[in-house]
């Protein structure tokens, strides 16, 4: 049960294309039984993936009201997003069940560079998926209304309009009418330049100068704007409230539509797997956001989010941060010296030890 000052929280729609993380990619047949067409049971095991419906459970998992809103296909992969949205808490009353599009999937091999560092290749099956198939009449269905409807903060990312052209006319449609759902537009750049054959940023940067809230890569920054100066992005993208470069494992700045700038660094971190800390980031920022909370604050809340996901193997970014949670409040000493590891917290010491 929420406390009595979280059941005054706002709530965050999040719209998007959810996929299922595979072991490994399963033969078409595989998801539908060929003698009736059925759905048939999961022959391996599957996790909640995709931009949006890991920031929706993230969001759940840290007490913050959360809706999903897409589609999934009429198999078991559908059937296992579907149950695993709910049980991470998060709404799934505007979730569409596609009879004919089978639902997206991926499958993620992890290794080591020539340096040690981790670095993951990934493959994925989501063409023609049920996701792809979105348009903008989406938005006229009831239910879908009726949770844009009650949202504080609607998000959704540069992902959705490279899945279809339908897709991109349903980013527009939503960037264009969320005045009348009286909610603010939260929009991740997410750029991947697998799904942008063309290699056109044009209209990522145009669904971006429509939102309220902007959050960008300082990678993705420069091959999307040219630029990862906050200043340079501020300039170019003059209508958001808020704009959110964030620089990996160095910081993240906020730029006002005023100006005023705040920076927070980020922390350092002992990574697992480097996957899924851009959405984690979006979740912990945005959760502070619909609790009020100054912008710095929020700031940390990302950074804190993204650095307990970074230490799991997972995409989702609803792993457990109780044993983060005081470094809200750490001094900036203090936040400079912690170290999130998988096992929780340690300290760097004066003379850089660890204890």
């Amino acid at each position: 049960m929420r406390s009595p000052a979280e059941q005054h929280l706002g709530s965050v729609a999040c719209l998007g294309e959810a996929l299922v993380l595979l072991p490994a990619l399963p033969d078409e047949a595989d998801t539908r039984s060929p003698a009736t067409d059925a759905p048939v049971g999961p022959p391996v095991a599957g996790t909640l993936a995709g931009a949006e419906a890991n920031v929706a459970a993230a969001l759940a998992a840290m007490g913050v009201p959360a809706s999903w809103i897409g589609r999934l296909g009429a198999d078991w992969l559908g059937d296992l997003l579907y149950a695993d949205l709910k049980r991470h808490g998060v709404d799934v009353s505007a979730v569409q069940r596609d009879p004919d599009r089978p639902t997206g999937s991926y499958a993620k091999l992890v290794e080591r560079d020539e340096h040690g560092e981790p670095s993951t290749r990934v493959r994925y099956r989501r063409a023609s998926s049920a996701a792809s198939a979105m348009g903008p009449e989406l938005l006229d269905e009831p239910h879908v209304d009726a949770v844009l409807s009650r949202a504080t903060v609607i998000h959704t990312s540069g992902i959705n309009p490279a899945l279809s052209a339908s897709c991109a006319q349903l980013m527009r449609a939503l960037l264009h009418r969320a005045r009348e759902w009286d909610a603010q537009i939260c929009f991740d750049v997410n750029w991947r330049e697998q799904l942008w054959p063309g290699g056109d940023p044009s209209t990522v940067v145009e669904l971006a100068g429509l939102a309220d809230t902007v959050l960008v890569g300082a990678d993705e920054a420069i091959r999307v704007f040219g630029t990862d100066d906050p200043t340079s992005l501020r300039a170019m993208l003059p209508g958001p409230e808020l704009l959110i470069v964030k620089d990996g494992a160095r910081r993240a700045v906020a730029v006002a539509r005023d100006g005023t700038v705040v920076e927070e660094p980020a922390l350092s971190v002992e990574v697992v797997e480097p996957v899924g800390a851009g959405d984690a980031f979006a979740a912990g920022f945005l959760a502070g956001r619909v609790r009020g909370e100054e912008t710095r604050r929020c700031l940390r809340r990302g950074h804190l989010s993204a650095a307990v996901v970074l230490t799991v193997t997972g995409d989702s970014a609803a792993a457990d941060l109780a044993g983060v949670q005081h470094l809200l409040n750490a001094t900036p000493a203090e936040w400079a010296a912690a170290i999130v590891t998988a096992s929780g917290v340690t300290t760097r010491t004066p003379d850089g030890a660890d204890r």
